[in-house]
């Protein structure tokens, strides 16, 4: 009986240490040979590295604003954002991010205190398998920026530029770097982005040498690539020609600022060659009065386009003493004010922005070169309606007035015009109610800037929310809201 014991004592102990054993060599709490071995595999396996690192100072105090492309990998996790004191300290730390395989990605770093800094970024996988690291160097800026108009209006015309220019031609797609492939026929929109870089230029021309030239040389090139016309008449020795006759109107008010802003004087002699051959032939005269049609194959005679006809004819007269063009331009004002006019202020229905500010700026035009009270009175009244009327009003903002490229770009039409009547009436209430309108526009705007994703700092179709990442940004949104930002630099 005791044998039987001790045989079987035995088999226990034999077995027990078996199971011991087979416990232990997989992954017990007090053996860490698996995990060591798997991190060392970790990494021995390198993933695909970010690309296009950028690392810039923000206008705050001991701050990076870091940029990157994630490597278009599968079960991309992110990334591992380090950082490291190379003066003035030793500070060091790390993020880890998340991204998307392919995409952009953005973070600000708040340093703890200035010097410079040594940035690397990391990829990493959902497996634990990282990628060599880039690194950049970098100083922040040692002192925060107060703020004003001026940097803010700097940073959203960066991005329009950076985001929607090609830079090689001075045109604008209409999605950043045309991720949508459908720019080919934007046109009119290419009066109004480059609108925006011509008021930053007269900012800045006289302070920053170097960024007005760059600014040249894209004027230069969008003149010379015809503001992406795409509609090529051998016959037109100007390549601004197109069927529609606002269009043409837009892009010749665009070249007398280009003249009016560089001193050169071909851009305004182009306008005022389209302007004679191609725009102002096509107006008829019946009992309506004279108006300009639409385009070549209809025979509207809309708003969009005798006001800006108007408008122009007031500019070229102003420019060059013709009495033709200030004939001109009265014709057209006579035909908006008789057949798209009403009573309270609203030109066309439905009122539209750009409509409200092009024909008040006809007006304040023609007031400046008649000194008629009329055409003054009539500016304020059109002007005001877009800011006072709930029809192009949301809570008290510029509403959205849709998102395609015509839509979206309308206020970046309407913001310059009524800043020139604000600058204009400034000592009396119509020009202190519109100043404190645009300056509310303005700081809705600047409160729903999403600034960690900076160049990509996207200005939304309404003014009172933040842009959403959930399709492609818009170069007609972008435009209006610098615009605004320009336009209040040209009020402070």
């Amino acid at each position: 009986m005791k044998q039987f014991i001790h045989i079987q004592s035995l088999l226990l102990f034999i077995v027990c240490f078996i199971c011991l054993s087979t416990s232990c060599g997989h992954g017990g709490n007090d053996d860490f040979s698996g995990t060591d071995n798997g991190t060392k595999e970790n990494q021995e396996k390198l993933i695909s590295s970010v690309t296009n690192v950028e690392v810039k100072p923000t206008q705050i105090a001991n701050q990076l604003f870091v940029s990157w492309q994630n490597p278009d990998i599968q079960n991309l996790f992110g990334v591992e954002l380090s950082y490291q004191q190379k003066t003035g300290g030793t500070h060091s730390g790390k993020h880890a991010i998340q991204g998307t395989a392919g995409s952009k990605g953005y973070y600000t770093i708040q340093l703890p205190y200035y010097g410079t800094y040594e940035i690397s970024v990391v990829a990493m996988d959902n497996y634990g398998y990282r990628s060599s690291a880039v690194t950049v160097t970098a100083t922040p800026a040692e002192t925060t920026i107060p703020f004003s108009w001026s940097s803010l209006a700097d940073s959203c015309t960066y991005v329009l530029i950076e985001q929607f220019m090609n830079k090689d031609k001075g045109t604008f797609w209409s999605t950043p770097k045309d991720v949508s492939n459908a720019s080919a026929y934007i046109y009119w929109q290419q009066a109004h982005a480059i609108d925006v870089v011509i008021y930053s230029y007269e900012r800045i021309k006289d302070t920053n040498a170097q960024l007005a030239a760059t600014y040249r040389t894209y004027f230069e090139r969008w003149y010379v690539n015809h503001a992406n016309n795409y509609h090529h008449n051998p016959s037109d020795e100007t390549g601004f020609l197109n069927d529609f006759t606002d269009d043409m109107c837009w892009i010749c008010l665009t070249l007398i600022h280009l003249s009016e802003a560089t001193g050169d004087e071909k851009f305004a002699q182009t306008a005022k060659t389209v302007y004679d051959k191609y725009i102002i032939t096509r107006a008829w005269t019946d009992d309506k009065g004279t108006g300009l049609p639409w385009n070549t194959t209809q025979n509207d005679r809309n708003a969009c386009t005798n006001a800006p006809g108007c408008l122009l004819a007031a500019k070229l007269y102003q420019r060059y003493g013709s009495e033709n063009y200030l004939s001109d331009a009265k014709k057209l004002y006579e035909y908006v004010l008789g057949n798209l006019y009403n009573i309270d202020g609203r030109v066309e229905e439905p009122p539209l922005t750009y409509t409200q500010g092009t024909f008040g700026e006809a007006c304040r035009q023609l007031y400046h070169i008649t000194q008629e009270d009329e055409y003054m009175d009539k500016a304020k009244q059109v002007v005001n309606y877009a800011a006072t009327s709930n029809r192009c009003l949301r809570n008290g903002i510029l509403r959205d007035e849709g998102t395609s490229m015509d839509q979206s770009i309308f206020k970046a039409v309407y913001i310059p015009y009524a800043v020139n009547l604000a600058l204009d009436e400034a000592s009396g209430s119509t020009g202190e109610n519109l100043i404190t309108f645009l300056k509310n526009n303005a700081e809705t705007l600047r409160k729903h800037l999403n600034r960690t994703t900076y160049s990509a700092m996207y200005c939304s179709y309404w003014w009172g929310e933040t842009w959403s990442s959930a399709g492609p940004a818009s170069m007609g949104a972008q435009t209006s809201g610098a615009s605004l930002m320009e336009g209040m630099t040209r009020l402070e």
